[in-house]
């Protein structure tokens, strides 16, 4: 099993071609999911306090 954050990086056909030829899982991430990822959150409160 692998986790990406969908950066665009990580899924390009490139990468998603060879993720499947070898037959690694994904697991499914939706794009652009703050509630996911909370640095995200603290990102967002020091750009206020800043």
């Amino acid at each position: 099993m692998f986790s990406h954050d969908n950066a665009r990086p990580h899924v390009t056909r490139f990468c998603t071609q060879f993720l499947e030829a070898e037959n690694v899982q994904v697991l499914p991430w939706p794009a652009y999911s703050p509630d996911m990822s909370p640095i995200e959150h603290v990102w967002d409160a020091l750009d206020r306090h800043v």
